[in-house]
């Protein structure tokens, strides 16, 4: 997943309203980002999908409704930490996840520029000085290997 900073919907409201369908996004509402902006974030197919198995009819959908209603910050924690438990790896927070997907991204050979657009990031420096800690070792890259046999 990655966010599109300072891009906005082509028209003035996304046709779903949190979500748009055609460039397959989900708008973070500004009240629950870190910098108080809204911010567009492009979906994986997979998430995309996902997301799209979900929704109701197009006619049914309330544009003013937030995409996942009843999510808070503390469900999202709770829910993360359950599904770490039950899949034996340690505990993640979201801004941990998010800090591993940058580096993840870095390790992969995207520039800092490409990565600080896809994360909303004003400033390369400080996505490069933030974030390219967290991977220490690049066998976390071999998905394959990580899967129980």
């Amino acid at each position: 997943m990655h966010a599109a900073q300072g891009s906005r919907p082509r028209s003035t409201r996304s046709p779903l309203g949190d979500y748009d369908e055609r460039d397959r996004r989900v708008r973070l509402r500004a009240s629950t980002t870190k910098t108080r902006a809204a911010l567009w974030v492009e979906l994986s197919d997979v998430l995309a999908d996902a997301i799209e198995g979900t929704l109701p009819p197009r006619e049914d959908r309330n544009l003013d409704a937030p995409l996942f209603t009843g999510a808070t910050a503390d469900r999202l924690r709770t829910a993360i930490a359950r599904a770490c438990k039950a899949s034996g790896v340690p505990v993640f927070s979201p801004h941990d996840l998010r800090h591993r997907r940058i580096s993840l991204l870095h390790r992969q050979g995207r520039s800092w520029a490409e990565i600080a657009r896809f994360v909303g990031q004003r400033k390369l420096s400080i996505t490069a000085d933030t974030y390219s800690h967290v991977m220490i070792d690049g066998a976390e890259l071999d998905y394959a290997a990580m899967l129980p046999q």
